[in-house]
């Protein structure tokens, strides 16, 4: 059988070498690579999710190089993607026989350790790696322990096997990227000021350690701080689109609506907008009183991502905003219809339910936002309103019982029993609730006449609230 010898050619498009091989087994020909090339297309495989065809290149490669340990952990890999584990470990103590000095064959051990939840063998064998593998390779290392202790959930760990990478290699992008997620997890952002500040006084231009530091200030709110050093990401790279998000959202934050506008129609000069960034931009003309405008962004969004829900709630509220309780009620109808357990949609379901007469519809979304948090007031607020205003004060009070009885926050399921009480005529039992709510609160007496509109005209609450307010 003749064979194709490509053992000279190292070709950098991995297509061509794959489309060489295909072209060669197609012929029935015993293709000829050298090790690098065979790894190339194994992996060229694997990145397509097509392990039948990497194993079958993997077994062809060591045909030709049966001791290679490069092309047994290759293979190792392959079963491992397959959750083969026993297959993986036999080939990977194969591999260790030819060469007890490839890291690869190590770090894909602790690997599938890893998987198995062997947390502690896999930290050994990395442990071990830290004493004995070149100074080049440990940046890997600790990156890898990264997985072990992130999938272990000891996330303390993680931190200081980042710091560790870092100290070795200041700019590892890797390192850099989970660094941000770890702070956010444990919590040292101000603890981390510091250290990113060293990493940009040895690269002034490393934009990734400005990033975490913008972070880091964002996560102890100083703003001033956070909007600078944002800024000096975009300055060093300007393609960091993500970051002109950041600076919105956090102008945002803290108010500034018509900055977070500037950045986003900045950012839209140059990049192009996503659902994320129509749906901020959506909230920061609602914020600005800007209805029309609002829903204008906010159908952009859903343009973009037909499922996001919250964008066909907020403009649900920006009618309701308005009255415009009809098309109110059908934005809130589509927002339940894309996340039914959304304790908030449905609030907003039964409140736009409620004011076109949709009773059932009302009464549904109370007892379903009741389920999902049955801690949480509003829901009983507005389901006892319902039933008081259809007469049914016996079954109204039930349900503020219950809820007082239960709710974390209960005054103002009290207010709404104060205005139960006055609606009842049982005027004497009313006034001495009202006043020891108001010598508790005086502020939240508005409470009464979102319960009954009516109530606003009874002269005795008028002249219960002219003594405390």
């Amino acid at each position: 059988m003749s064979s194709f010898d490509f053992e000279n050619e190292h070709s950098d498009n991995v297509s061509e070498l794959v489309a060489l091989y295909e072209e060669a087994v197609k012929q029935n020909k015993s293709p000829f690579f050298d090790q690098e090339a065979y790894e190339h297309i194994i992996e060229y495989y694997e990145e397509k999710g097509n392990f039948e065809n990497a194993l079958e290149v993997a077994d062809r490669s060591l045909l030709q190089y049966p001791y290679s340990s490069a092309l047994l952990l290759k293979k190792a890999q392959v079963h491992f993607e397959l959750k083969q584990l026993i297959i993986s470990l036999e080939l990977l103590e194969k591999a260790e026989i030819y060469d007890a000095t490839e890291l690869g064959i190590f770090l894909l051990r602790a690997e599938i350790y890893t998987f198995q939840s062997k947390y502690q063998d896999a930290i050994d064998i990395l442990e071990h790696l830290l004493q004995t593998a070149e100074r080049d390779d440990l940046p890997e290392v600790y990156l890898q322990m990264c997985d072990v202790y992130e999938d272990w959930e000891k996330y303390e760990e993680v931190y200081k096997s980042l710091l560790a990478c870092l100290a070795l290699e200041p700019g590892n992008e890797e390192a850099l990227n989970r660094l941000n997620y770890c702070i956010e997890i444990t919590d040292k952002y101000e603890e981390t000021i510091s250290l990113h500040k060293q990493l940009i006084d040895i690269n002034p231009y490393n934009h990734l350690a400005w990033y975490n530091l913008a972070c880091s200030y964002r996560g102890i709110d100083a703003y001033e701080k956070a909007i600078n050093a944002f800024e000096y990401v975009l300055a060093i790279n300007e393609d960091a689109d993500f970051v002109y998000q950041d600076i919105a959202e956090l102008h945002f934050k803290h108010g500034a609506f018509d900055k977070a506008l500037a950045v986003i129609k900045e950012m839209c000069d140059s990049f192009e907008a996503d659902d994320e960034i129509y749906f901020l931009q959506g909230k920061c003309h609602e914020a600005l009183g800007d209805m029309k405008m609002a829903r204008y962004c906010y159908r952009k969004a859903v343009h973009d991502n037909p499922s996001l829900s919250e964008a066909y709630f907020r403009i649900g509220e920006t009618y309701k905003h308005e009255g415009l309780w009809e098309q109110a009620y059908k934005s809130f109808q589509k927002a339940n219809e894309l996340e039914k357990e959304q304790y908030d949609f449905c609030l907003a379901m039964a409140e736009a339910a409620l004011e076109i007469g949709e009773l059932e519809v009302a009464i549904d979304a109370c007892e379903t936002a009741i389920d999902i948090f049955v801690k949480r007031h509003e829901a009983y607020f507005i389901l006892a309103k319902i039933m008081a205003s259809n007469g049914d004060s016996v079954t109204a009070k039930e349900i503020l019982k219950k809820g007082i009885e239960v709710c974390k926050s209960s005054i103002e399921l009290r207010f709404a029993m104060c205005a139960l009480s006055f609606m009842d005529h049982q005027t004497k039992e009313g006034e001495l609730l009202l006043r020891e709510l108001l010598t508790e609160n005086n502020t939240l007496h508005e409470l009464l006449y979102d319960f009954s509109e009516a109530l606003r005209d009874n002269t005795q609450i008028s002249l219960i609230l002219a003594d405390y307010i």
